[in-house]
C-alpha cells in the first residue's frame, strides 16, 4: 500500500504487528528524504477526509521512529532478540551486542 499524504510524499505500509495495535510506514519525501513512522491506525483504509473539503490530519497519530529503514531494521531485530534473551526463548542469550545496546539506554 502507498498513500499520498502530502505533494509528493508517500506513505508505504511495510509492517504490521499480528493484533494490528502498530503499522509501520516507510515515508518518502520527494526531496529523496526517507524515514519510518509508526501509527496505531491502518491508514490504508483510512479516510483522507474528515468532511466534504476538510482533508485529516494524520499527523497527531504518527511518530517517527527511525531516521532510516536500516535504523528500523537494526533496532526490530536487536529487540527481538533481547526480548527472547530476557524470556528465555530459545537459544538467545546476552551477548556483548545486546548488553551494549541495553547500556545505550541505561545511560538516556
Amino acid at each position: 500500500m502507498a498513500r499520498r499524504h502530502r505533494p509528493g510524499a508517500f506513505l508505504v505500509r511495510f509492517l504490521r504487528d499480528q493484533q494490528d495495535c502498530v503499522h509501520w510506514y516507510l515515508y518518502l519525501r520527494p526531496t529523496g528524504e526517507a524515514f519510518v513512522v509508526a501509527s496505531p491506525l491502518d491508514l490504508a483504509d483510512a479516510p483522507e477526509w474528515d468532511e466534504p473539503g476538510v482533508p485529516v490530519d494524520w499527523f497527531g497519530a504518527i511518530a517517527r521512529c527511525a531516521s532510516s529503514f536500516e535504523e528500523f531494521a537494526f533496532r526490530f531485530w536487536v529487540e527481538n532478540r533481547l526480548w527472547c534473551a530476557l524470556h528465555g526463548y530459545g537459544e538467545e542469550s546476552m551477548d556483548d551486542e545486546l548488553t551494549g545496546y541495553l547500556a545505550h539506554y541505561e545511560r538516556g
